[in-house]
């Protein structure tokens, strides 16, 4: 009996440290952040306990590589030391390995292959593209191209030259899309391969509503629909393949009907089963909202909620689905919703994570 119940409370105890994962979170430090904090997320209880702090500047956007052993962010400055910065992750703490300039100025995003060892940042003060190669073991070996875009809008005051603000690379992983908000296109890019040496090779673009400024994408699971997230308008357009071109199906606004304040769209996420699609806005709304996706892939608005803070800027859903963290870069906090499987809908835990500056969320 006594054996029993020591084998079921092992299996308990080791059940319990299984819902413990790793949560990192980027900022700016310009106010008192160190710069990525880890955190282990408990997926049952939606509690976050604080871990440890890396020093690193102003590193506002992260990604982690497949396997997870490796961190990337991107060091936000105006100068020579704007870079991608790579770590390395043991389960228990971040070890900086390398750092390589963008020679852009402000990188605000990265985006890492699944299928292939490169990495690109997107400089939105320089309005360029910066393109890495990735060691085996996930390193950075090199930066292998540079790629200046141009162009303006006719916001004259947001886009009047050009402002990458990310990349995403397809489901099929044969391209990339670039997002620029100062020119109101997504750029398509083919990944070239001969031998080991990659390249981008522009291949087409999307123009978006005039504008509009599109900051960030998301796709569906087969690369049929993507949905391109526009920052100044806060509206989602939703673009249908139709052949090799891409087709304006609808855009639809991620506000309350009659909103009137200012706009400042920063996220947008689907979730795993690609259900439900997600947008985060900031300016005056400080609102996330929640919109079903049928099955032609059309969206409709369900839900939008108050963040319980000012500024929410990135957000992601948990692994396993059951919560969705913001960022609240504005009041220093990120607001954990439990969210329903089922309906996507999302209701507040009460819970805050207090941290300075909270910009962006990694599992």
């Amino acid at each position: 009996m006594r054996t029993s119940m020591i084998f079921v409370l092992s299996c308990l105890a080791q059940w319990s440290v299984a819902q413990e994962i790793p949560m990192f979170i980027g900022t700016y430090t310009h106010a008192g952040s160190q710069g990525i904090y880890l955190y282990m997320f408990n997926e049952n209880s939606g509690e976050a306990t604080m871990y440890s702090s890396t020093a690193s500047e102003h590193p506002s956007f992260l990604a982690r590589s497949v396997k997870g052993d490796m961190l990337y962010a991107v060091n936000e400055t105006g100068d020579s030391t704007a870079a991608l910065s790579s770590f390395t992750f043991d389960g228990d703490a971040l070890s900086f390995v390398d750092a390589i300039p963008t020679e852009g100025s402000y990188p605000c995003h990265v985006a890492v292959s699944k299928h292939h060892p490169i990495a690109v940042v997107s400089n939105y003060g320089g309005g360029s593209l910066s393109v890495y190669r990735l060691e085996k073991n996930g390193g950075l070996a090199e930066k292998i191209q540079y790629i200046q875009q141009e162009g303006t809008g006719p916001n004259k005051e947001r886009q009047e030259a050009s402002h990458v603000h990310s990349a995403f690379f397809s489901p099929d992983e044969k391209h990339v899309y670039i997002q620029n908000l100062g020119t109101d296109k997504v750029t398509i890019y083919r990944i070239d391969k001969n031998n080991d040496n990659y390249s981008l090779a522009e291949e087409s673009h999307i123009s978006t509503p005039a504008g509009g400024g599109p900051r960030h994408l998301v796709f569906d699971e087969k690369g049929k629909n993507i949905y391109v997230l526009l920052e100044m308008t806060a509206k989602i357009a939703h673009y249908e393949k139709d052949g090799e071109n891409w087709t304006l199906v609808d855009t639809v606004s991620i506000n309350e009907d009659g909103f009137e304040g200012e706009n400042g769209a920063a996220e947008i996420k689907c979730s795993a089963d690609g259900k439900f699609i997600y947008a985060s806005n900031r300016g005056e709304a400080n609102t996330i909202a929640l919109f079903a996706v049928d099955k032609s892939g059309k969206l409709e608005r369900r839900k939008v909620y108050p963040t319980e803070g000012e500024g929410p800027r990135n957000f992601n859903i948990s692994p396993d689905g059951r919560f969705l963290l913001v960022a609240n870069q504005k009041t220093n906090n990120i607001t954990v919703f439990e969210r329903n499987r089922e309906t996507g809908e999302l209701k507040d835990t009460g819970k805050q994570i207090e941290v300075s500056t909270p910009v962006c969320i990694v599992f």
